[in-house]
């Protein structure tokens, strides 16, 4: 077994490739395990934020922590609130944010267990 506090923080600012708009505020984990990596954070996108089209080699679980937001997918929107788990399977297409019109940030945690070695692929 493996225990990882994340104090709680601000957070940092983060740019990533799979990042839409400006910089993600983000706190998270990485741990590695027979040939897997694991993956956690929570992000928080503020008005307007959302990620690109992309793909990951692995499952992504998302669990919303706080406010309304959106995730989709090539064929489906969805609006999501908190409390909401969203599980995307390894390939799918899909994308999570903000609307431009929110009044609010909205965050979740995202979970990620996919073969070491592999990245997160923008696809649009």
């Amino acid at each position: 077994m493996e225990v990882t506090n994340i104090p709680s923080t601000e957070g940092e600012e983060m740019e990533s490739d799979v990042q839409k708009s400006v910089a993600l505020k983000k706190d998270g984990v990485r741990t590695e395990f027979d040939g897997n990596t694991v993956r956690s954070a929570e992000v928080t996108f503020r008005p307007g934020e959302r990620t690109r089209f992309h793909t990951h080699a692995g499952v992504q679980l998302l669990y919303v922590t706080d406010g309304t937001g959106v995730v989709a997918t090539r064929d489906e929107e969805r609006t999501v609130s908190e409390g909401d788990l969203i599980m995307f399977p390894p390939g799918e297409e899909h994308w999570h944010g903000n609307t431009d019109d929110a009044d609010e940030p909205f965050s979740h945690l995202f979970f990620i267990v996919e073969e070491a070695g592999t990245t997160t692929t923008v696809v649009d």
